[in-house]
């Protein structure tokens, strides 16, 4: 019995051993707004957005839905705490947590994630289905959903940008909110400060 005991306590100091953790620490701006577009650009714009979410139009297109929806966004400062793990044995990375601060009420804890690898960054998309009643905020529907959280392997710098479309469920509730947010920053070996 002993000696299964200490197996596990090795066993788990191997393990932490072979990790690195690495913390990313972004700054940026989220904008929000609650306005009504005059009319569905939602709908216009999600199909669209559903054929190039991954291509290289995304951004003008929600620049676009931006744009259409109201002139009154309201920006504030936000910051960020990505943390990452590199598997020092196979040079393997995934983003374990991020914190925001101040904390975003429309982000999901439950989202379909999918790990990206390109030669020069590595990204961790989430998504939710459209047309979602949302599972935090009732009276709402998710029209649009993305957040990337990156890390670029070159440079050591972190990022995160997001876009959250939401409507009401009923024609009554006449809020439609949506957020917008883009943050970076430098990453590097997490340490405790204290």
């Amino acid at each position: 019995m002993r000696i299964s005991k200490y197996f596990i306590i090795f066993l788990t100091i191997n393990i932490s051993l072979q990790a690195e953790e690495i913390l990313c620490e972004l700054k940026g701006t989220y904008e929000t707004t609650y306005s009504i577009p005059s009319r569905n650009y939602l709908q216009d714009i999600g199909d669209a957005l559903k054929n190039f979410t991954a291509g290289p139009y995304t951004p003008f297109l929600v620049d676009k839905a931006k744009a259409n929806f109201s002139d009154k966004w309201d920006k504030e400062e936000f910051f960020v705490n990505q943390y990452w793990n590199k598997d020092e044995i196979t040079g393997e990375l995934t983003l374990v947590d991020y914190e925001v601060d101040p904390a975003i009420t429309w982000l999901l804890d439950e989202s379909n994630k999918e790990l990206v690898e390109g030669e020069r960054t590595i990204s961790l998309e989430e998504s939710y289905t459209p047309n979602s009643p949302h599972p935090n905020l009732e009276e709402y529907v998710i029209d649009y959903y993305k957040i990337i959280n990156s890390l670029n392997l070159f440079t050591g710098k972190g990022r995160i940008e997001g876009n959250i479309f939401m409507s009401g469920k009923e024609i009554k509730n006449l809020k439609s909110p949506k957020v917008s947010f883009l943050a970076r920053g430098q990453c590097g070996p997490a340490k405790k400060k204290y």
